[in-house]
C-alpha cells in the first residue's frame, strides 16, 4: 500500500471511530463517512466493502490507540507483581475511555451487535487478551510474586470484565458527577483489594 494510500485508510479510520462512537453502527451511514474523511465513497468502497468491514477495522484501530496509551502510563520502574500491573493498565483504560467517551459506545456495541462476522471479531479479540493476560498472571503465580487461588485464565476474565463495566459506565454517563455516583477509581480500588484479600 502506498504512503498516500495509508494516509486515507488512517484519516477513514480515525473519522469512522467519531463517528461510530457519536452516531452509532447503525445511525453512521458510509456515505457520511466517506464526506467526513474526504474521500469518495469509490476510495472508501476500495478499502473497506462494507460498513461492517469497517466497524470491525474501526474498533481494532480504536482498541490499538487505546492499548498503546495504557502501555505508555505503565511506569518505567517495574511493579511488583501482575496485580499491580493490571490495576495500573485499568486506572489507564478508565482514564482513557472516560475523554474518548465515544470509544465506549463502539465497544458497546461492537457485543450488542448481532452480525456474525462482528461477533466472531469481538469474541476472538477477547480470547487473545485473556489468554496473554491469564500467561502474565499465570507467570507470577509460579514465580511466587502473586499468590491467588483462583484459575489465571478466570482471574483474566474478570479483569475483562470489569473493564467493561467500566465501559458501560461510561457510555451511560454514570460516572458523571450528579447522574450515577459510579465513581471508576473507587470502584478499581475496591476491587483490587478484594483480589488482594482472596490471595
Amino acid at each position: 500500500m502506498s504512503d498516500k494510500d495509508q494516509e486515507k485508510r488512517e484519516r477513514i479510520l480515525k473519522t469512522a471511530v467519531h463517528l461510530f462512537g457519536k452516531e452509532g453502527y447503525h445511525g453512521t451511514r458510509m456515505s457520511l463517512v466517506a464526506s467526513a474523511a474526504r474521500v469518495s465513497p469509490k476510495t472508501l468502497y476500495r478499502f473497506f466493502p462494507a460498513k461492517k468491514e469497517l466497524f470491525i477495522a474501526a474498533r481494532g484501530y480504536a482498541t490499538n490507540k487505546l492499548v498503546t496509551d495504557m502501555l505508555s502510563r505503565l511506569p518505567e520502574k517495574q511493579l511488583s507483581d501482575a496485580l499491580a500491573v493490571g490495576k495500573n493498565l485499568l486506572k489507564s483504560y478508565s482514564g482513557f475511555i472516560r475523554k474518548n467517551r465515544g470509544l465506549a459506545r463502539i465497544l458497546a456495541e461492537a457485543v450488542a451487535i448481532v452480525d456474525p462476522d462482528i461477533q466472531r471479531d469481538q469474541r476472538e479479540g477477547f480470547a487473545v487478551t485473556v489468554e496473554g493476560l491469564g500467561a502474565v498472571l499465570n507467570a507470577d503465580m509460579r514465580k511466587g510474586r502473586l499468590h491467588l487461588s483462583g484459575d489465571p485464565k478466570e482471574l483474566a476474565r474478570l479483569f475483562l470484565s470489569f473493564a467493561s463495566l467500566v465501559a458501560y459506565a461510561v457510555l451511560l454517563d454514570l460516572d458523571r458527577p450528579g447522574v450515577g455516583g459510579f465513581n471508576p477509581d473507587y470502584a478499581l480500588d475496591l476491587f483490587f483489594s478484594a483480589m488482594r484479600e482472596s490471595s
